[in-house]
């Protein structure tokens, strides 16, 4: 079996210090005691731990590259999003080293782990749905890596955060849906725990109350995460006796997929029985039939100025900045699905 490789996390624990007191150690830095520094030497000679070559190049001057931790690579809105990173920190001098946390909070943990461990000049993040709360945060907060959060974020942390509008957008959606006539609408969204969730389901409320419209217990589903799920809720909403809707408000286009294919499959008219709002405005919505109405959340724009923050806050070498919150405005599109 493959002995597993000492990090400087490792070394942390070991010493009962924090990884960044490892660090500026072995970087002889003028803050550390001497006899820390030489504690942390012969630790480091103990547990046979080899820096990489990007902490020697941090010991020389400062790193060139920037880590990022997202959900899933293979995501369009991900996938634009590191575009837009990546079209700032090349030109900027930076190389970056992409995570997947696949969905899953203990993997995101490890990538953190990972990143430290490589000495990055500073970390992007967007949390996995499995991520409850931002615990884990100080593991790159004590290592004092510059962070910035982008999309699904903590809003009650002091870290700096990009976001879209979910709140304002999610109210203009039952303004729209209102306005061409919708009355009963049903709610599909994703993980409770994702700030950007509870966010639209805010916005979707507030939205229904502005517009004197009854919100239905019964129909506001959340944590549904795949488009089978969608499907099999949209089945079940339209095979009883009930009152049914006649919109459906999800908070992803892949949960919008599953209900537009429900509501074909039962034969109910899109749009004009059953309005059908998206979220994320993917590539698919605007060839399937019918086209989705959707919402456009600029992730190039939220990458890019994620990116650019980041780098402001590690050229200024000050990690204890005033927190910055930057909100990027979403637009609705509207498409064939709710034009009657």
């Amino acid at each position: 079996m493959k002995e597993k490789k000492v990090t400087i996390i490792d070394v942390a624990k070991r010493l009962g210090v924090a990884t960044s007191t490892v660090s500026r150690a072995l970087q002889d830095h003028p803050t550390i005691s001497q006899k820390t520094k030489n504690l942390v030497r012969k630790t480091v000679e103990e547990m046979n731990y080899s820096p990489n070559n990007v902490a020697a190049s941090l010991r020389k001057g400062k790193g060139n590259t920037i880590g990022v931790i997202v959900p899933k690579i293979n995501s369009n809105f991900i996938s634009n999003c590191i575009f837009g990173i990546e079209s700032i920190t090349y030109p900027s001098g930076y190389s970056l080293i992409i995570c997947q946390s696949n969905e899953n909070f203990e993997k995101e943990v490890d990538n953190i782990k990972a990143l430290i461990n490589s000495q990055v000049s500073g970390i992007l993040m967007s949390f996995s749905n499995e991520t409850y709360n931002s615990n884990h945060l100080k593991l790159i907060t004590d290592s004092d890596i510059p962070l910035v959060l982008f999309d699904r974020v903590d809003n009650s942390s002091d870290i700096d955060c990009i976001i879209n509008d979910d709140y304002q957008i999610s109210k203009n959606v039952i303004d729209h849906l209102s306005e061409k006539g919708y009355k009963n609408i049903a709610f599909i969204s994703g993980p409770t725990n994702l700030s950007v969730y509870k966010d639209r389901l805010n916005g979707f409320e507030d939205g229904m109350s502005k517009n004197n419209l009854k919100i239905k217990k019964e129909w506001v589903f959340q944590g549904i995460k795949t488009k089978e799920e969608a499907r099999s809720i949209t089945v079940n909403l339209f095979n009883n006796d009930n009152e049914r809707p006649d919109a459906i408000f999800c908070t992803s286009d892949t949960l919008a997929l599953g209900t537009i294919n429900a509501l074909k499959e039962m034969n109910i008219n899109i749009p004009d029985d059953v309005g059908v709002v998206g979220y994320s405005n993917d590539t698919f919505s605007e060839i399937i039939s019918p086209s989705l109405t959707s919402i456009e959340q600029s992730p190039q724009e939220i990458g890019s100025n994620a990116a650019k923050i980041l780098i402001n806050i590690i050229d200024s070498e000050n990690v204890d900045h005033a927190k910055k919150s930057l909100v990027i405005k979403s637009k609705l599109i509207v498409r064939d699905s709710t034009k009657r």
